[in-house]
């Protein structure tokens, strides 16, 4: 359990967290039990104090009375006098140093003072003082008479080691606070594995977790509506495609020769629609057209003259020359959505393209009997059908204008509706008119066929 515990993230950060508070710890250790290290006071005050008093007092002094104040100072573990070559002990260490650095600041004249030890103790239990004196050097030797002050003491251990457990409480408390979020979003993932109807996961943590959660949510939602709308298109097209297989079987097996081929033609041509319409539905984002400038003017003119050379009520009243980077195929298909669309629901068509503001907007006006003021966004979702306003037609499923908004949305751009006063409905497109148009489209793509 406890080897599974240090193969989370969780359980490696807080041993990474544990063993440099463990090393931390160690560090202070020696540094406080190195032989070397300079001691607290008392040591070595006292001894400094003394020696520095006789000093000054014999720097102060006639020469013809040093030799008695040096007699009167002399006690059993202190003595003084006067050499020439002296012998130096051997012995240096920080509390050598220490105490030279104290008798410098504290006896006039003594630049040059050396403080030796004379064994190797820390701090040296008997140490010599050569201190240059009127061409001579006076050599003190003392020794240590004060006790030395513990360098580990209970409290200090005791504030230490709490120390070490507070970071390491704090920072396993901070890490939590960060893999909870993360476990919260593996658990989200795991259960969107077997459901795609998760509820969104809530956004916790920090700022990167934070972003990581709402681009789960983002691509949970894409996903979900993703599987729905196929969802929707085979429930749309099985039951759409039983009505003209049951008429079908029932020709095959009642009808005459004569009569049952054109209809059997008819009803084929009919299930071919809607598979064709399906399929390209279901391709969307697999193309890999490249984008090149169009001038939608001169391709909504000629989609008109073909459409009015069938037989179709409809006109250009564009601009001649408004030029877009798009993908063509794609741009023509869904232009040519549109216009059917208007056609198939009104008896006459009016298309507009112009520039305006750095946009290109492309409209399509029909004198149809419109949309419901309510469902104007519903009709633009796949598989969605108004058969009481707009009568249904053979082989719709109801993908048209789902294509066209796709298109527009990989192209940057926006489709609106809105209806028409007395009667007819308006799909206006908004492009971006510029190059600039495909930076903003970049991550969209959407297949022409």
């Amino acid at each position: 359990m406890l080897r599974r515990f240090f193969t989370t993230t969780l359980g490696q950060i807080v041993a990474i967290i544990a063993c440099s508070s463990v090393a931390t710890f160690a560090l202070f250790a020696c540094v406080f039990f190195y032989v070397g290290a300079p001691p607290d006071p008392p040591w070595p005050w006292p001894e400094a104090y003394r020696i520095s008093s006789v000093a000054n007092v014999l720097h102060k002094a006639r020469p013809a009375d040093r030799p008695a104040l040096m007699a009167a100072a002399q006690t059993q573990d202190m003595s003084l006098r006067f050499v020439d070559f002296p012998q130096p002990c051997q012995a240096t260490n920080l509390d050598t140093r220490e105490m030279e650095n104290i008798l410098r600041e504290n006896i006039q004249d003594a630049g040059t003072l050396m403080v030796l030890g004379c064994d190797t103790a820390s701090p040296p239990s008997r140490f010599q003082v050569l201190m240059p004196f009127d061409g001579r050097v006076l050599e003190i030797r003392a020794d240590r008479v004060s006790r030395v002050p513990r360098r580990f003491t209970f409290p200090f251990l005791t504030a230490l080691a709490f120390l070490c457990i507070g970071v390491v409480a704090m920072s396993a408390w901070a890490v939590w606070r960060v893999i909870r979020p993360l476990r919260r979003l593996s658990e989200k993932a795991d259960a969107f594995g077997h459901d795609v109807a998760v509820a969104p996961l809530e956004a916790q943590g920090p700022l990167e977790v934070r972003r990581a959660a709402q681009a789960f949510n983002r691509m949970q939602e894409r996903i979900a509506g993703f599987v729905q709308s196929r969802t929707r298109m085979l429930a749309a097209i099985s039951h759409d495609l039983r009505t003209p297989l049951t008429r079908m079987r029932l020709q095959v097996e009642t009808g005459r020769e004569e009569t049952m081929r054109p209809r059997l033609l008819r009803d084929i041509t009919l299930m071919q629609t809607m598979v064709d319409s399906a399929l390209s539905f279901l391709s969307s984002g697999l193309d890999k057209e490249a984008r090149e400038w169009l001038d939608v003017g001169a391709l909504l003119s000629t989609l008109c003259d073909e459409y009015e050379e069938g037989g179709a009520r409809i006109r250009y009243d564009g601009q001649a020359d408004v030029r877009l980077y798009c993908r063509p195929n794609a741009m023509q298909r869904a232009c040519a959505n549109l216009i059917e669309n208007a056609l198939a629901y009104g008896d006459s068509a009016v298309v507009d393209a112009v520039r305006e503001q750095g946009e290109v907007v492309i409209t399509v006006s029909d004198d149809g009997p419109g949309i419901p003021a309510q469902r104007l966004q519903d009709v633009t979702e796949p598989f969605v059908r108004l058969d009481p306003a707009r009568a249904q037609r053979p082989g719709s499923v109801g993908l048209g204008l789902s294509i066209v908004a796709e298109i527009v949305r990989a192209h940057g751009g926006t489709l609106s509706l809105e209806n028409r006063r007395p009667s007819g409905l308006c799909a206006r497109i908004r492009m971006p008119g510029d190059a600039g148009g495909e930076a903003a489209a970049a991550s969209g793509s959407f297949s022409a066929g």
